[in-house]
């Protein structure tokens, strides 16, 4: 289909993961030549793999200075501070619930597993700026490139709009492996709905960016904590139901304002949300 100079192309699927991960495998196996030592420091050679394929994306979608302007323009314009707040709200708590229930369910049946996964975290990141942009910055604006504006935007033409909607979301928590995943998922299926509502991706980076911000604050500080030696308590039985029943009753808020947001926003949800003579849709990112 002819794309106008002064609108975003639009990028495949399969050339798009092809691309990461020869990117992935070809800087590791460079790194490992020149000092092997390095690939002890997994988050900046991750950080720097991300921001190359960053680059790489936008080089794909044409972007240049003068889109950019514009795409922050309408970003200024279209904005919803109280929408994006609500949804990050949204989703901390149908993670936190899925987290906790997960937790729980784990110490009833295997209370050491559970200890172990409670603190596997802390010893994933030896430094505290690099996880910072790597979690706050770089993964919000790759993820919502790749899962919104490639996965869900060519699985929406393919297919249809739910279609693209569900199995990118699906794709996208499925690839956070943690017990959030569920979190994930349902936070995947509202960035959508973002996507498709303001036609604008900067507004579901927007909510992801502040998602990992204030999912990452109590990460820091058992970084340090590890740091400066100090030991995480274990789980008991009785935290164990401590948390099945907050995390039902934390689950249960979540999931009724994750569907008052699709009711409230249902409209938006259409078949040809993707079709060019409709909505011109290509003319923004």
């Amino acid at each position: 289909m002819f794309i106008r100079k002064e609108d975003f192309n639009e990028v495949k699927i399969i050339p798009s993961i092809l691309v990461y991960l020869l990117m992935n495998f070809g800087i590791i196996f460079a790194v490992s030549i020149v000092d092997n030592s390095i690939l002890n420091n997994t988050n900046i050679i991750q950080l720097f793999i991300d921001c190359l394929f960053i680059l790489y994306l936008f080089f794909k979608f044409g972007v240049n200075l003068r889109k950019l302007n514009n795409l922050i323009h309408d970003f200024i314009e279209k904005i919803n501070i109280k929408e994006i707040i609500n949804v990050v709200f949204t989703q901390i708590l149908v993670s936190l619930g899925t987290t906790l229930l997960m937790l729980a369910i784990i110490c009833f049946i295997d209370l050491d597993m559970a200890n172990s996964l409670n603190n596997s975290s802390d010893d994933l990141f030896t430094s505290t700026v690099v996880f910072f942009i790597l979690t706050v910055i770089t993964a919000p604006i790759l993820e919502e490139l790749l899962f919104r504006v490639v996965f869900f935007k060519r699985l929406s033409r393919v297919f249809d709009v739910y279609v693209g909607m569900i199995a990118s979301s699906i794709i996208f928590g499925i690839l956070h492996v943690e017990l959030a995943v569920v979190g994930a998922i349902i936070f995947g299926i509202a960035n959508c709905i973002l996507y498709l509502k303001y036609r604008n991706i900067l507004i579901p980076m927007t909510v992801h960016f502040l998602n990992n911000l204030i999912v990452s604050i109590p990460t820091l500080f058992s970084s340090a904590d590890s740091i400066s030696g100090a030991e995480s308590e274990l789980l008991t039985l009785n935290d164990a139901s401590t948390y099945l029943i907050v995390g039902i009753i934390t689950l249960i808020i979540g999931l009724f304002l994750f569907i008052r947001f699709i009711i409230q926003n249902r409209k938006y949800i259409e078949r040809d949300a993707f079709d060019m003579k409709t909505y011109k849709f290509d003319s923004l990112l």
